[in-house]
């Protein structure tokens, strides 16, 4: 079916808007999952949309088309073409950032072998190639969307909550890259957790939680929807992780996270489904920190221990057999046979944003021999790599963070 020709710039800015809110809920969809988008960034060939004003006011523009793809990827993506800068407002930026999430997602979804050193410097040479991305993206933007200040400045009532969104998507995805770095769920002499990766998603979670207030103080928490839910969602997650491994205490910014998020609940389900879970987590931290002894710090263990349990069951779901690579017999010769418990299941919604990196699995196209890279859900918590020598531990219940030899501060990433 062809659609007929636009009747005004109205129409036509309408239909490319509609194609950019499918994008947009194709990309919030399944950056928390396992999956590939349904909408690819380099089939995409359509133009950015253009300020809000301007589609009001049925005044016809050009604004440049969505090329992230077609660029170095260490560079920002360039906004100068057609000299139609000017034409672009918060939607469009946000457009813009949910592309370099989209290349976060792709590059966080390939396993590496940390035993390997090769494996490793490429790793860690596209985390820094993404880092620089993000970050030459943000001083790009012109000065009227890239001042998060301005929610603490007279006006700031009138902010647009695209404009918001814009903000609280660039935070997120911060954490969605530098979190990988700063908490692997597994660890060796080659890649080791990453303390000044670990600022900058503190960093990030602080300036959510200024823009959570603002929003909750001026009543724009109703408008911003499930996008503003999920960001609230990571950070509080992320929250979770830093006081179970790094701080070994949480932080009291989890409860603000918690009550906005049952706000939210109140006009998206989703939103209370994020509640809920983490309600449960914190009760059950609450309950055994009541039990502890003084001593023992067995309410961040248990925390620890949840994480654990979704890593576990993450790799025994990805053990799955994919595209006729296994039948059910090797499959149930390879994994023990066991139902996952309901708290299980909900460890996994909470924990597995951060179950990074991706460790090869046979068939993966960079796997090496299956006793190369040993599994902690399947063996000993420490093994030895047999053709390199290089040994892989757990780095959940055992984190360990060496913060004078922060491999993504040394100049070239070199070992």
């Amino acid at each position: 079916m062809v659609l007929p020709e636009p009747k005004d710039f109205i129409e036509e800015e309408s239909r490319r808007r509609l194609f950019w809110m499918i994008y947009l809920l194709d990309r919030y969809a399944t950056i928390a999952t396992a999956f590939e988008f349904a909408l690819d960034d380099r089939e995409i060939d359509r133009s950015l949309p253009c300020r809000d004003d301007l589609w009001m006011a049925n005044r016809k523009v050009e604004t440049k088309w969505f090329t992230t793809h077609s660029f170095p990827e260490a560079e920002a993506v360039p906004r100068n073409d057609l000299n139609t800068t000017a034409h672009l407002g918060a939607f469009s930026y946000y457009i813009e950032v949910l592309g370099i999430l989209s290349k976060i997602h792709t590059f966080l979804k390939q396993p590496v072998n940390i035993g390997v050193v090769e494996d490793v410097e490429r790793w860690q040479l596209r985390y820094k190639e993404l880092d620089n991305m993000l970050t030459s993206w943000k001083y790009g933007l012109p000065a009227e969307f890239s001042n998060m200040g301005k929610i603490f400045q007279p006006g700031s009532r009138n902010l647009s909550c695209t404009w918001v969104m814009l903000h609280a998507t660039y935070h997120t995805t911060v954490i969605r890259l530098h979190s990988s770095a700063a908490y692997p769920t597994t660890r060796s002499p080659i890649f080791t957790p990453s303390f000044s990766a670990s600022q900058r998603c503190l960093g990030a979670v602080e300036n959510i939680a200024a823009l959570t207030e603002f929003a909750s103080t001026n009543g724009y928490l109703q408008r911003l929807g499930p996008p503003f839910a999920f960001t609230v969602w990571v950070s509080a997650r992320l929250l979770l992780v830093h006081g179970s491994t790094v701080e070994h205490k949480l932080s009291q910014q989890i409860a603000f996270f918690v009550d906005t998020l049952r706000v939210l609940g109140a006009f998206w389900p989703v939103a209370q489904r994020y509640c809920s879970l983490l309600q449960r987590v914190l009760d059950e931290h609450r309950d055994s920190e009541q039990k502890g002894d003084g001593i023992t710090p067995s309410s961040v263990k248990i925390l620890a221990d949840m994480r654990r349990t979704a890593f576990d069951l993450d790799f025994l779901i990805s053990r799955q057999p994919r595209h006729g690579m296994h039948t059910m017999s090797q499959l149930s010769s390879e994994i023990p046979a066991r139902i996952p418990a309901a708290n299980e299941l909900e460890y996994l919604d909470v924990f597995d944003f951060f179950n990074v990196p991706r460790l090869p699995l046979a068939g993966d196209s960079l796997a090496v021999p299956n006793e190369a890279v040993t599994h902690p859900a399947m063996h000993a918590s420490s093994n030895v790599n047999p053709q390199h020598g290089i040994a892989t531990d757990f780095n959940i219940t055992n984190f360990m963070m060496d913060v004078n030899s922060d491999w993504f501060k040394q100049e070239g990433g070199k070992f």
